[in-house]
């Protein structure tokens, strides 16, 4: 005699409880000149972990910023163009879709969604210094139109800041070439402009 039934056994979905963002970003800030930055990581984490694949979306973000898909994470690449400055608003969306059945057929979504900004800040000029200094020009009387006296003010970093020179106490005789930063003294035989002048020369940023 022989008894025989069949048994169905039912693998179900894992079940997952809750879907957060452990790790958040809040903002990320960055000052023109500055070196490349990358910063900004994320996580969105299952409880239990199921392992679901997930989704990550990416709203408004600026062209010349870079999600980092894989590691999470996003770069602002090293700029000098300061017409980035000023705050930036992002949507990242995490998401899941677990199976309601082990019939696979149907899913429901979980998803994590919020905004942070990215703050581009005005570049930081260490130091402004006269790396090309005029000490002398000298000119006699009588020689060919002298060309001289070139100066230079640099950024460190470099900005890119307007830069305003002011050139007072030149002599009526000498010109201030503004276009090719230095001096001109026009051949003159002038005896009486014999003697010394002081100029002062003023960069600002």
């Amino acid at each position: 005699m022989t008894a025989e039934e069949e048994v169905t056994v039912t693998v179900n979905p894992c079940q997952v409880s809750t879907y957060t963002d452990t790790q958040k970003v809040v903002s990320i800030t960055y000052n023109i000149g500055a070196p490349d930055l990358t910063d900004g990581s994320y996580e969105f984490t299952e409880s239990p972990i199921c392992e679901y694949p997930e989704t990550i979306t990416v709203t408004n973000l600026p062209p010349w910023a870079i999600h980092n898909d894989f590691s999470k994470h996003f770069t602002i690449p090293s700029t000098s163009d300061l017409s980035l400055i000023g705050s930036y608003t992002v949507t990242l969306r995490g998401e899941i879709e677990v199976p309601d059945d082990a019939t696979l057929t149907t899913y429901s979504p979980m998803f994590v969604e919020y905004d942070f900004t990215i703050f581009i800040e005005p570049c930081i000029v260490n130091t402004y210094s006269d790396t090309l200094k005029v000490t002398l020009i000298e000119y006699f009387i009588g020689e060919p139109t002298l060309v001289d006296g070139n100066y230079m003010f640099e950024q460190d970093p470099f900005c890119g800041y307007d830069e305003t020179v002011t050139v007072s106490n030149v002599p009526a005789f000498a010109v201030h070439n503004d276009v090719s930063a230095d001096f001109s003294v026009p051949t003159n035989s002038d005896l009486s402009l014999i003697g010394e002048y002081i100029i002062t020369i003023r960069s600002e940023i």
